[in-house]
């Protein structure tokens, strides 16, 4: 199938009827919306969007693993310039992703304010921040796509030691320094893995984790990479 991406017209359409929309957030479609051929740009990329169905809504470290996978399955093959542009996104969670993201980030249990918060939040991209961690469907897509530059490593390896702990992934995802330098995130990525097949989980606690990111922090301004993988 050709992969669709929405106008940006279409987008604010969405944005300022999210509280008009919220019956079809919890469970109906878009259906609707998408009927208007007008509302969307079709691209020159092949995809299986069908694979979509097979996401799983949990928030397990497996599940979080399976979804990156297969993510990567799926989207593997687009640009990281397309991969920061909310109108992709946006088409996704709207269509394909749409009950995923509505189990995922659990709709039907807030009120109906949180509800709004969680959809401007997870349904829609709006700068880098959003699409690298926020959207349901990109954040699967970038964590993926940050995996895979990792040499000797597979991906899978490297995603479930990546997600095993939210604060693992936070404090290696979100610190630009670490994330942005391969150098670093490799040689911090594979001590972890090694540290993992090993079942040694201590490097995994808060303190224990820490105390590495400091020695990261040491070897950044110092820009000794070389010496990183003896940590």
């Amino acid at each position: 199938m050709m992969m669709k991406i929405l106008k940006s017209s279409a987008v604010a359409e969405l944005k300022q009827n999210i509280s008009i929309n919220l019956d079809n957030y919890l469970s109906g479609n878009f259906d609707h919306f998408f009927a208007d051929p007008a509302r969307v740009i079709e691209l020159d990329f092949e995809y299986e969007p069908s694979k979509f169905a097979d996401l799983l809504p949990g928030k397990s470290t497996s599940e979080e693993v399976h979804n990156c996978l297969l993510m990567e399955d799926v989207l593997g093959g687009i640009t990281p310039y397309l991969a920061r542009d909310e109108r992709l996104w946006v088409y996704l969670t709207h269509k394909y992703l749409l009950e995923y993201s509505r189990v995922r980030w659990e709709l039907d249990k807030k009120s109906e304010e949180e509800i709004v918060k969680q959809i401007e939040i997870h349904f829609f991209a709006p700068d880098k921040r959003a699409v690298e961690r926020d959207n349901s469907a990109s954040r699967l897509w970038w964590i993926a796509n940050l995996c895979s530059r990792v040499d000797s490593l597979s991906l899978k390896d490297v995603l479930d030691c990546l997600l095993l702990y939210s604060d693992v992934r936070a404090s290696i995802i979100e610190r630009p320094t670490t994330s942005q330098c391969l150098n670093v995130f490799s040689a911090i990525t594979k001590k972890l893995s090694f540290e993992y097949k090993n079942d040694n989980k201590e490097i995994f606690e808060r303190k224990k984790f820490r105390e590495l990111m400091k020695k990261n922090k040491f070897i950044w301004r110092s820009k000794t990479f070389k010496y990183y993988e003896r940590v």
